[in-house]
């Protein structure tokens, strides 16, 4: 949402148009001596002030300012909590429009890259959108750059997840990798050991489950194919695995033979309930280690990590 109130206000060109702040190393006075200051080399100005809730000192000016605003410049408060009670925050609700600025999630998120992706005529796959946002996360200027990122890679092809991940696999850390072989294998030790390190790395628990979810999916897909007795190029392109990932394709179709269908089944059923539970703030590492336990369904998946 800031990305687009700053492109609305001065568009691309950031160099010249575009002054930040930060609430709690600013105050009032600081900002609207910016805000009452045209730009030299630009034609619009954006004052942004970031963690805004954090202004400190007097607010002299403010009402007067708001009045009558500097033409040509853009102040933006972005703030969590303000105070309303302050006599400030009273005065800025009165006269400012207030955008609300949740991050997205979930399938909102998943509608604004899409319309994104639509606007650019730069076409991605489902999967591939979602392969994107797993490694990106919410973070919408990142995603806006990585898209970049995917579009000179892809120069006109049209690109898969596999492909998503070969471009942004910087991003995607190795215990990720290794976590989702590693339970697409159904084997218990490394998947908790990888799991494990994961969290000890700060990584988000719905961002983990979201691998595995993905792992079982792939699983699923790479059994239902072997099951058609479909041909190794068909396999290819229905799994995404395209160019440098094509030997991925291999080690998916042992993993398959590891799993039957009522295991699948329970393996998602788990995945499911721990998902709910994480969003209902469960705890997060005793849930996914139980999720993890479940769907193996290997007496040794509970010992590894049983000492913590």
């Amino acid at each position: 949402m800031i990305e687009k109130l700053l492109a609305e206000a001065i568009g691309a060109d950031r160099s010249d148009g575009l002054q930040v702040f930060r609430g709690d190393e600013a105050t009032w006075n600081q900002v609207l001596d910016a805000a009452r200051m045209r730009s030299l080399f630009a034609s619009a100005k954006a004052v942004l002030v970031r963690h805004a809730e954090g202004l400190k000192g007097e607010d002299e000016g403010l009402a007067g300012y708001l009045a009558d605003p500097t033409p040509g410049v853009t102040l933006i408060f972005v703030c969590a909590k303000p105070d309303k009670r302050k006599s400030a925050w009273k005065k800025v609700f009165e006269a400012a429009a207030v955008t609300l600025a949740e991050p997205l999630k979930g399938q909102a998120l998943k509608a604004y890259v899409t319309s994104e992706l639509k606007r650019r005529a730069f076409v991605l796959p489902a999967e591939a959108v979602e392969e994107l946002i797993l490694r990106v996360g919410a973070d919408l200027r990142r995603l806006m750059g990585e898209i970049e990122k995917l579009e000179a890679y892809g120069d006109g092809r049209r690109l898969g997840a596999e492909d998503v991940a070969a471009v942004l696999g910087k991003s995607f850390g190795p215990p990720l990798w290794k976590l989702s072989d590693a339970f697409g294998e159904r084997n218990a030790r490394p998947t908790l050991e990888n799991l494990e390190r994961a969290l000890d790395d700060g990584e988000a628990p719905l961002r983990l489950m979201a691998v595995l979810h993905r792992a079982l999916r792939q699983v699923r897909a790479a059994r239902g194919l072997q099951d058609e007795r479909a041909p190794r190029s068909a396999m290819l392109t229905a799994l995404g695995l395209r160019g440098p990932m094509e030997f991925k394709l291999d080690g998916l179709l042992r993993a398959a033979r590891a799993w039957d269908e009522k295991s699948l089944v329970r393996a998602t059923a788990a995945l499911d309930r721990a998902d709910r539970a994480l969003k209902t703030s469960a705890e997060p590492q005793a849930t996914l280690i139980a999720a993890v336990a479940e769907a193996l369904g290997r007496g040794e998946a509970r010992p590894s990590l049983a000492t913590r």
